[in-house]
């Protein structure tokens, strides 16, 4: 008896992601990727199923990071967010939903990484807009490779732009905290580089928590890649 595997950790999808870091049942986990039925798997030697889940679980050791800033699926073009200073406060709130859970809505994440493209003219492009109702679905079909690119990417560009704003944040918050004991009322601030209006000292918790989040969803792929 023989099961077809993906030989490659670039044969893998987003789908496929999402189940192998989600399940543990070996069945299960082979049904996912390969689409066998779980009876028919169920009928299936020990050592096969075995011999199969140990592969998938290699295949995520062995996995390869590339980030596309345009990427193509089911015939549209999607760009990455080109200027992260207008990074909406909607799309904040939704990456910190999104990656509170990270694997399960995944899916979701990438669709505010990613937008369909309006225009393009050599390395420069525009993206529609975020409206939270875009088509998350399609997203499940982006390859492995992809998928941590763009991961490792806003990991990193995020995380910069955090350690920048949590230094510019501490003395603003810090004294906003102190005017709001005082009975001073509300201190209205625009930090750099974000240019996002905050009311509030507690804030910037807020992006902290995401990039935190991002970082323990995947910081095996991002702490390999940065040794290579």
């Amino acid at each position: 008896m023989q099961l077809t595997l993906p030989a490659r950790f670039a044969d893998l999808k987003l789908r496929h992601l999402q189940i192998l870091e989600l399940e543990k049942d070996p069945i299960r986990r082979v049904h996912g990727v390969t689409g066998v039925p779980v009876f028919e798997l169920r009928k299936m030697p020990q050592p096969l199923i075995a011999g199969a889940n140990a592969h998938l679980t290699k295949l995520m050791v062995n996995d390869t990071s590339v980030h596309r800033k345009v990427i193509t699926l089911k015939g549209v073009d999607y760009g990455f967010i080109p200027d992260w200073e207008k990074f909406t406060a909607g799309e904040w709130i939704d990456m910190d939903l999104y990656t509170q859970d990270f694997w399960k809505t995944a899916h979701k994440a990438m669709s505010v990484l990613y937008r369909p493209v309006i225009r393009q003219y050599k390395d420069t492009y525009t993206i529609e807009p975020y409206t939270a109702e875009e088509d998350a679905d399609v997203f499940k079909e982006m390859e492995a490779p992809l998928v941590a690119g763009a991961l490792l990417f806003f990991w990193i560009t995020a995380n910069g732009q955090a350690n920048t704003l949590r230094k510019s944040l501490l003395s603003q918050g810090l004294a906003a905290a102190s005017l709001l004991a005082s009975g001073g009322g509300t201190r209205r601030f625009t930090p750099s580089p974000t240019k996002t209006s905050l009311t509030s000292p507690k804030s910037p918790s807020l992006l902290s928590a995401t990039f935190s989040r991002i970082w323990r969803s995947c910081k095996t792929w991002i702490l390999k890649n940065k040794k290579q």
